[in-house]
């Protein structure tokens, strides 16, 4: 056999295994390292002055008293960054309106919240006592709050010269809509309503800025998604090489999407650090999340579905809007693109046509959260799916079975595109199965009888289901480096920066199972640009089935080149060689054996040469693309009991069977779907962020904004499929948004069907609040009457 030849198969042992967290017992002891519990002798402190105005022209800008005031350092407004650039938005389209956002506000403010002027000093205290002596002239613009405002051709415009509020216009096509429409035997229309909520992580935004005093360099410590993009935006707004820019992501507590955005502060702290020789320290208070931290959801769409009298749905259109808020953030029409492209999930559908605009507000702006634009469509889809069932009087479930794509179409090209992801072509799943699944483990067959015991209880019952495809592990690639020492532990350094999912234990559990050694011996590394210099980062359900992927791929190559350093010092054929437990031995003759420290030791420049062509040290490094979008799929089943005299909704039941290809910790999934479904109830039953008629956020700390505690949360139970996607060698999908996605269907879904004997059918995914409920009911009642 050449010196080529493959490896032996691995011997599985930790894959597919619920191996519990390495990472928790540091963290639960509070030996975290956070941004904030970043120390650095010296340190100055930065404030900002945020618009306390929704709209307005900004007439001057006085900062000559803050500039004296005690401790004060330095002060910028926009007129000190002439020469740094916009927030960049990577996912915007050629024809798009460039509303990008400035580092601070240039002649006109478009939000509460929005950055004026920042200030440094050497307290925190004094800073902020600081930004309070500033004096801006505002010159107060009618505001423009809700979709209806900002659509009106009166209304104010926020960018003039654009000559609309409408800054991008996604399109999708397929098929021979028309013709589809006039053939149907019926047709339905329905407006639904997706209110703003947002992600609410427990650690708010942080940046430590610093110039590295060996090297000159700039040092940006900061709470993000993805330091090695972070990296590349701050080199694009200063004008730096990024051979010059270092960015470390230490610990980080929740992003949700929310730090998957480069902000202001992310430029500010630099640009101070630069300018004063100091590290610049700003945390983000809550307060100031609410009104500067991206915010999401908040569509209108607008539905029409044509169907057989049989119930095949042949045609669907949708338009829809969202609210983007006062600019493009850095991924801005994903939630619209993502919306559109895959509304339809697992039905076939075949004429289809979408328009999804992207719409600007006096709104904070509008970006990616958990799960982006599926959310949205899963919920209009999965309402008409039950809205076109009851008019024919036809049963839920078996509606959606008729229309569902089945495991013998895959793989299926939709027709449709996603920003930054591709071309929309399913690869695997069985989504009848799913559905079968949650159908039998929510009890559906027994509804009636549920709903009678429930009803001489005094409460309405209700079952929900929401059926979704989601793309996940989108592009373009990830970076791993695996290294083995001569101790035969191994090092692996990834571009996947975590903050939450496990990735050290998930990514120890590939490398090895790849090297059959003790899952101790494996250290992971990440978040730091200058440790682990490629990567992209960790969003859009990504890291295991890209990240992991990469590192599996590093640790093959490492395993491989160490079989053949193995032969050569062996002086044995390769093909009389196996791999065991860590190391390598001649068949048959487990006693002339090398193990893999002793490999890694020969493998240095410092002993005998290695093969012909063969690079010195027992490290690989891998760059792994993906060639199309892997779409994990889901059912969620939801029941509810609703008290018609209070409106109050609980949640008795919830069920989700979910499909992520090739399981690498079934404790680890199941920890993502549950996290999910309670941030989908939490946005469902609870969270809102409220504007008044004058754009001013009435939802400024946790008193106003709602989340959810344990008590609300049901008790979910979980199932999984397993189709391994074509998309990497081993079968891996995303798994992180799925729990997400299907929350708001399955419980709107829920309650619309416990409320339905009283003429409710709702068309918003809430939230659904006691009051909220209450109005429903009235409101039906009102109809009726």
């Amino acid at each position: 056999m050449t010196a080529t030849a493959a490896p032996a198969p691995v011997r599985p042992k930790y894959v597919g295994q619920a191996v519990r967290r390495r990472e928790d017992s540091r963290l639960l002891q509070g030996q975290g390292s956070f941004v904030a519990d970043l120390k650095r002798r010296g340190t100055l402190h930065m404030a900002l002055l945020r618009s306390p105005v929704s709209h307005a022209q900004i007439g001057s800008i006085d900062v000559s008293a803050a500039r004296a005031g005690a401790g004060v350092l330095d002060v910028l407004t926009a007129r000190d960054l002439i020469e740094v650039g916009d927030i960049p938005c990577i996912d915007i389209y050629p024809d798009s309106k460039p509303a990008t956002h400035p580092i601070l506000a240039t002649d006109r403010v478009r939000y509460v919240g929005q950055p004026v002027a920042a200030v440094v000093a050497r307290t925190a205290a004094q800073a902020e006592a600081a930004v309070g002596l500033i004096e801006v002239e505002y010159r107060p613009l009618p505001a423009v709050v809700g979709l209806d405002e900002a659509l009106r051709a009166e209304s104010e415009l926020l960018y003039p010269s654009f000559g609309t509020n409408v800054v991008n216009t996604v399109p999708q096509d397929v098929g021979d809509v028309e013709a589809a429409l006039a053939a149907a035997d019926r047709t339905y229309t329905e407006t639904f309503r997706i209110h703003r909520y947002g992600p609410m992580p427990m650690e708010t935004r942080g940046v430590l800025a610093e110039m590295d005093p060996v090297t000159q360099r700039l040092v940006l410590h900061t709470s993000t998604q993805f330091p090695h993009l972070v990296r590349q935006f701050l080199g694009g707004v200063l004008g730096l090489p990024e051979s010059q820019i270092r960015v470390v992501a230490p610990d980080v507590g929740g992003g949700f999407g929310g730090k998957c955005e480069f902000y202001p502060e992310e430029v500010l702290a630099p640009v101070f650090a630069m300018r004063l020789r100091k590290p610049i320290r700003w945390i983000e208070s809550r307060a100031e999340h609410m009104v500067s931290s991206s915010q999401a959801r908040e569509q209108r769409h607008e539905v029409t579905v044509g169907a057989t009298n049989d119930g095949e749905i042949t045609v669907m259109t949708v338009e829809s809007w969202t609210n983007n808020g006062a600019a493009f953030c850095t991924l801005a029409t994903t939630p619209a693109s993502i919306s559109s492209a895959m509304t339809r999930g697992p039905y076939r559908i075949p004429n289809y046509r979408a328009r999804a605009h992207s719409v600007v507000s006096n709104k904070t702006p509008l970006a990616v959260y958990r799960g982006a634009g599926h959310p949205q469509g899963a919920l209009v889809m999965e309402r008409m799916i039950d809205i076109i069932a009851a008019d024919l009087g036809l049963d839920r479930v078996e509606l959606r079975l008729r229309n569902m794509i089945t495991p013998a179409e895959l793989p299926l090209d939709r027709g449709t595109d996603i920003v930054l992801g591709g071309h929309v072509e399913y690869d695997s799943g069985d989504y009848p199965e799913t559905l079968a699944r949650a159908a039998a483990m929510i009890g559906y067959a027994d509804r009636e009888q549920a709903k009678a015991e429930a009803l001489a209880r005094g409460r309405h019952l209700g079952i929900g289901l929401c059926c979704f495809v989601e793309e996940t592990s989108i592009g373009p690639y990830e970076a791993a480096t695996v290294k083995v020492d001569a101790s035969g532990k191994v090092t692996l350094l990834t571009g996947s920066s975590p903050h939450g999912q496990g990735h050290v234990t998930t990514f120890s559990q590939l490398v090895a199972d790849e090297f059959e050694i003790p899952i101790e011996d494996v250290t992971v590394l990440y978040g730091d640009t200058d440790v682990v210099t490629e990567g992209v980062g960790t969003f859009a359900s990504r890291s295991a089935a890209i990240g992991g992927a990469a590192a599996r791929k590093a640790a093959e190559d490492v395993r491989r080149k160490a079989m053949r350093i193995a032969s050569h010092l062996l002086e044995v054929d390769l093909e009389d060689l196996e791999w065991h437990a860590g190391g390598v031995q001649v068949k048959g003759a487990a006693q002339a054996r090398l193990e893999l420290g002793a490999i890694s030791a020969a493998a240095t420049p410092w002993n005998a040469p290695l093969p012909n062509g063969m690079e010195w040290n027992l490290a690989a490094t891998h760059n792994h693309q993906v060639p199309g979008i892997a779409f994990a799929n889901a059912a969620h089943a939801a029941k509810v009991e609703v008290d018609t005299g209070t409106g109050q909704v609980r949640i008795v039941d919830y069920v989700v069977v979910h499909d992520c290809g090739r399981v690498i910790n079934p404790l680890l999934v199941e920890g993502q779907v549950i996290g999910g479904v309670a941030q989908g109830v939490g946005g469902t039953m609870f969270e809102e962020i409220v504007y008044d008629a004058d754009g001013q956020p009435q939802s400024l700390t946790f008193n106003d904004y709602l989340l959810p505690t344990v008590s609300d949360i049901p008790w979910v139970r979980t199932d999984h499929l397993e189709s391994p996607s074509p998309m990497n060698p081993y079968g891996f999908k995303g798994a992180g948004e799925g729990g997400a996605s299907g929350a708001p269907g399955a419980v709107v879904n829920a309650i619309s069907d416990a409320l339905a004997p009283l003429g409710v059918s709702l068309t918003s995914d809430g939230p659904w609040t006691p009051e909220n409920v209450i109005a429903e009911i009235l409101k039906a009642r009102s109809t009726q009457a």
